[in-house]
């Protein structure tokens, strides 16, 4: 729960005010985990006269609302605020609290750890709550494929690069952006430079060329550009060629086959890899799809979708 400009979104308590994941509740746009098959037993943060509560996906409330703050479940548990703006745990999917609330903020568990924040720095936790990457770092963002953009402070100025499971630097600290890894790419962006995308061995793998980018799935990535009509969104393939033409507003990576993209009204919609309209631009903010369901917003309400655009929770203040 912890907006770095550097990732500009991971994951976020609702009642946060920060975009991280793509804050539940607050419209905001997402980093999302790798594609993974939808599960029928998921749960999903959901509010109700302000306070959050989890449904399953068939919009029935299985948690009831008792939280300031919740995050989406990922690998069996979810972050909650019992209290605004007090500190963070972890809950299981029966709504026990499984780790103790004593974090400043917390991401979501990936690859077996999730980056916290404890007397403002981030480290790593594993599922029991153990510390198992000492709070070093001044944004700690989420593992994909067995790595994790960390910003490392030297002075007054923080420098991304990657660290593996032991807490090792695999990839230097010399950044000024950096995503997480996908289809073994990630994008980066060094002072004064475009987004280019690296390799696990820090090389380049596609040029830089782009004022943003997010992360590959599906063998393609959202890249903002210059159009003729200004700063677009379009979708690269892994030669750097768009493959999806730059005429978005704003755009979020692929996943479970659908990508949100913001039409030129500022309505959001869904495309699928073809670039074909999906779900038709309605929307005034949209997440991506995990576990069947996406997050979208009509103004502040937020509510839930399926893949064809049928509402399972109906937009909600």
């Amino acid at each position: 729960m912890h907006k770095s400009a550097i990732f500009s979104c991971l994951l976020a308590l609702c009642a946060c005010s920060s975009r991280n994941f793509s804050a539940v509740g607050e419209k905001s746009s997402a980093k999302p985990e790798p594609l993974q098959t939808a599960s029928a037993n998921a749960l999903y943060p959901a509010r109700v006269d302000g306070k959050y509560g989890y449904i399953n996906r068939s919009g029935k409330m299985v948690l009831q609302p008792q939280y300031s703050g919740a995050s989406r479940f990922s690998e069996g548990l979810a972050a909650v605020q019992q209290d605004k703006g007090g500190a963070v745990g972890f809950i299981d999917e029966s709504g026990k609290l499984a780790i103790p609330l004593k974090f400043e903020f917390a991401e979501a568990f990936s690859e077996g750890l999730a980056a916290v924040r404890l007397n403002h720095n981030w480290g790593y936790i594993d599922k029991s709550g153990k510390i198992v990457i000492q709070p070093a770092y001044a944004f700690g963002g989420r593992f994909s494929e067995g790595v994790a953009a960390v910003a490392v402070l030297r002075g007054l100025v923080g420098s991304y690069g990657y660290i593996n499971k032991k807490g090792e630097l695999v990839v230097e600290a010399k950044y000024e952006q950096a995503m997480p890894f996908a289809e073994g790419v990630a994008a980066v962006r060094v002072l004064s430079q475009e987004f280019s995308f690296i390799d696990h061995a820090g090389k380049t793998a596609i040029a830089p060329g782009y004022s943003t980018a997010g992360e590959f799935s599906s063998g393609l990535a959202p890249v903002e550009m210059q159009a003729p009509e200004g700063m677009r969104w379009g979708f690269i393939g892994k030669d750097g060629k768009l493959v999806i033409g730059a005429k978005y507003t704003k755009a979020l990576p692929f996943t479970e086959g659908l990508a949100a993209v913001q039409t030129i009204d500022g309505k959001w919609g869904y495309i699928d890899p073809k670039g074909t309209m999906a779900i038709v631009p309605k929307y005034d903010n949209a997440n991506f799809f995990h576990d069947g369901l996406a997050q979208v917003w009509l103004d502040a309400a937020l509510g839930y979708i399926d893949s064809t655009g049928k509402y399972v929770w109906e937009p909600k203040q």
